[in-house]
């Protein structure tokens, strides 16, 4: 059977515990184009996708109703492995790498190339070349990935996907721990895939990246689709109408600042491992109550050790950090949270600000 769409899913229709999340969800996607399936959280723009990638929580939960087609053949999808055999590859919001392994054994993992009874590494490693040649993703094969920034590790995930064969290339939130200029960056490369013939399905609920990004979007709202339209034919403010069933304002009415005292001083702060490769080298800023600091930099310009610095997570070479009446420059963690009443969100939250295994309860109680 031919078809002009590469995946159809159609009514899709899923229960948790008796919670209908989807409700007679349908989705057409042609191949080479690049769709968005828009919504506020918990839309159930999230739970379709999984559906489409056999993620094992669908299973355990009864399944659902409703048919998947990949190329006008209807398919029983039914874990990831079975996804990846179908040509579908998936990068959540939560990056499913090992920390400890290098960018090629991560890209391996499950495929790798063997020499006798052996891992062949070296074949690893000019393959993942070959596939960061093929879709100018460049990276080093040999960076262990616990050190690569944010960015970098998505572009781990894309390439692991497009080894393995993905022709559809589902992104769950892309852009929700990325930099604009990350973000540019990513764009650029969907733009490339899309080139090279590949579909991408972009989860988001960010309407002006849509816009520069997507061909087609679907808007969701309470496990319903509120239309599919051409991302040419439909103004920002009718998405966001859409999406949360009534107008919304897309201007911030931000009122006039009025600063008060000074609550955090930072003086010639430096840290790092030797003169020539410090990370954050004689910064000296104040941040005084009522107002939003903003600190800007591409990845790896210091900004990051500049906030663990501030928060105790790093520690300092030289200089003084004082909160209010506080020098905290020598403190722990603990009582810079608990006596200068500092808290920190780090950029990676899963691997840094919560235990996953932990209850939301136990999180906060920590």
């Amino acid at each position: 059977m031919s078809s002009k769409y590469i995946l159809e899913m159609n009514h899709i229709e899923k229960d948790f515990f008796g919670n209908k999340v989807l409700k007679d969800v349908s989705i057409k996607v042609k191949p080479g184009e690049i769709v968005a399936w828009i919504g506020e959280n918990g839309a159930g723009k999230s739970t379709i996708m999984n559906i489409l990638f056999g993620m094992p929580a669908i299973q355990q939960t009864g399944g659902f109703k409703g048919s998947v087609l990949i190329d006008g053949e209807e398919v029983h999808i039914k874990s990831p492995i079975e996804a990846m055999k179908y040509g579908i590859g998936m990068v959540h919001q939560e990056f499913m790498l090992v920390p400890s392994l290098t960018v090629s054994e991560n890209m391996m993992l499950r495929e790798e190339p063997k020499k006798g009874i052996f891992i062949n590494r070296a074949k690893a490693v000019e393959e993942t070349r070959r596939i960061a040649r093929m879709y100018q993703l460049p990276i080093d094969p040999d960076t262990g990935v616990e050190a690569l920034p944010v960015g970098m590790k998505q572009r781990v995930e894309i390439l692991k996907a497009l080894y393995r064969g993905a022709r559809i290339l589902i992104l769950d939130e892309p852009t929700a721990v990325l930099t604009p200029q990350e973000t540019e960056e990513l764009f650029r490369q969907l733009i490339l895939l899309k080139e090279h013939g590949h579909t991408v399905i972009f989860i988001s609920h960010k309407i002006r990246e849509v816009k520069q990004i997507c061909d087609r979007i679907t808007i969701m709202k309470n496990g319903q689709s509120m239309g599919v339209y051409d991302v040419k034919d439909i103004t920002e403010s009718d998405i966001s109408r859409l999406m949360v069933g009534r107008e919304v304002k897309m201007d911030l009415e931000k009122k006039q600042a009025r600063p008060r005292d000074v609550v955090l001083r930072v003086e010639h702060l430096y840290h790092g491992y030797g003169e020539g490769k410090l990370k954050v080298n004689d910064v000296s800023f104040t941040v005084r109550s009522g107002e939003i600091l903003g600190i800007a930099g591409v990845e790896g310009n210091g900004q990051r050790e500049l906030l663990e610095c501030i928060t105790g997570l790093r520690p300092i070479q030289r200089g003084k950090i004082r909160i209010k009446r506080h020098d905290v420059s020598g403190m722990s963690i603990r009582n810079i949270r608990d006596i200068a009443k500092t808290a920190y969100i780090p950029q990676d939250r899963l691997l840094f600000g919560v235990a996953s295994e932990a209850t939301i309860k136990e999180n906060l109680l920590a």
